[in-house]
């Protein structure tokens, strides 16, 4: 007589309708949507002489100094490389077989120690954190408007859709009206006509902090004008002067940049990734960042290699920037345009730089469209 070899039949098994148990189904790897993993934690750097120390300035949210060690520790991770050298540090590899090789030792500072998926990723159904009040250290932040209230209502006005959404109320509600700096009081005789032609008056206005409260900058701009099927020596052609280039010193951004809370996330010492599934293979260099480029890394070797001003113990960094111009229609009807400059800074990782919510981009100058009548006038004379 035969065994019976059916399925299971006890009580204590959870089963399928079919009446088959239940088993714990995984999707193939080819089909998981896995997010990336986070780095290798980079190890504190030591000195063997606590005496020596460098203090890292301006790159701690709000600019606070804080004290580190720079000599190097000893490598936690010997890959196989030919070009490993004592002077290059490595740090131990992630699960995607990464790990980085620093020169001269590891930073005092590493911005991914402190990340997780939330700071790079956005989403419109992703949980938002409360947004915090608007603080400024400029207390006219609300120029050219009279007060605040009004440049929050103004600022909704142009900022939502033309067509009004129970979204646009949501926001009309928490970010105006319930706002810390709203005040009823101001909103008495308000014209939308008159705060409208404020704003269009204030870059012609010279009392004006519009474009001074930035440290913006107004000047024009000779340029020579060519002169078709005449031969002329350049020094001879006319001279066009563009008006109403507003700019800011490249100098005084990079350092608005760099006090800012975001700077938290900036890389200030470069380093080169490599991939390395099998230890008996050798590393294979891989660029993803702009801070881990050859270019940024002999830039760095170079100012390493600077003498320093005397008295001066700050690190050096190097800030590596990006510019970037387009053509911006201004209306969804006519022809309003401007042609603004950004500038981005490569210290910090392209996923933070892509958030529009991260305000990654720092604006450096406006080019002024130059007016045909002018310039036809100009070369006629």
């Amino acid at each position: 007589m035969n065994q019976y070899d059916g399925p299971d039949l006890s009580e204590d098994v959870e089963r399928r309708p079919s009446g088959l148990p239940t088993r714990n189904r995984c999707l193939p790897k080819r089909y998981r949507d896995e997010p990336p993993p986070l780095p290798a934690a980079v190890p504190p750097p030591m000195t063997a002489d606590p005496g020596e120390n460098e203090v890292l300035g301006d790159l701690a949210p709000g600019g606070l100094n804080f004290e580190v060690d720079i000599e190097p520790m000893a490598s936690p991770r010997s890959p196989a490389s030919s070009t490993s050298t004592p002077h290059t540090f490595h740090t131990e590899s992630d699960s995607h077989d990464l790990f980085r090789e620093y020169h001269g030792g590891f930073p005092s500072y590493d911005p991914e120690n402190s990340m997780s998926l939330d700071h790079l990723s956005d989403g419109p159904t992703f949980h938002r954190a409360p947004a915090s009040p608007l603080s400024s250290p400029c207390k006219n932040y609300f120029a050219p408007f009279l007060n605040a209230t009004t440049w929050r209502l103004i600022n909704w006005f142009y900022n939502s859709s033309p067509q009004k959404s129970l979204q646009d109320l949501d926001c009309l509600v928490q970010d105006v009206i319930l706002a810390d700096d709203f005040d009823r009081d101001d909103l008495h005789n308000f014209s939308a006509h008159r705060e409208t032609k404020r704003l269009d008056d204030a870059p012609r206005n010279s009392s004006s902090s519009l474009f001074s409260a930035d440290g913006w900058r107004t000047t024009s701009i000779p340029i020579r004008l060519p002169c078709e099927k005449v031969k002329r020596p350049e020094v001879e052609a006319p001279i066009f002067h563009v008006e109403g280039l507003h700019y800011c010193l490249i100098t005084e951004v990079v350092k608005s940049a760099f006090e800012e809370p975001a700077a938290a996330t900036f890389h200030p010492t470069p380093y080169k990734l490599y991939w390395q599934p099998d230890k008996t293979w050798s590393p294979e260099h891989v660029f993803t960042e702009l801070y881990t480029s050859d270019a940024m890394l002999r830039e760095h070797e170079k100012i390493k290699c600077s003498p320093k001003n005397p008295g001066c113990n700050l690190e050096t960094v190097i800030a590596a920037i990006m510019l970037w111009s387009d053509s911006t229609h201004l209306a969804s009807f006519g022809n309003a345009a401007l042609w603004p400059i950004y500038l981005f800074l490569g210290n910090q990782s392209k996923y933070t730089r892509a958030k529009p919510t991260a305000f990654t981009a720092h604006h450096l100058a406006y080019i002024p469209k130059v007016c045909i009548s002018h310039l036809v006038s100009c070369i006629l004379n």
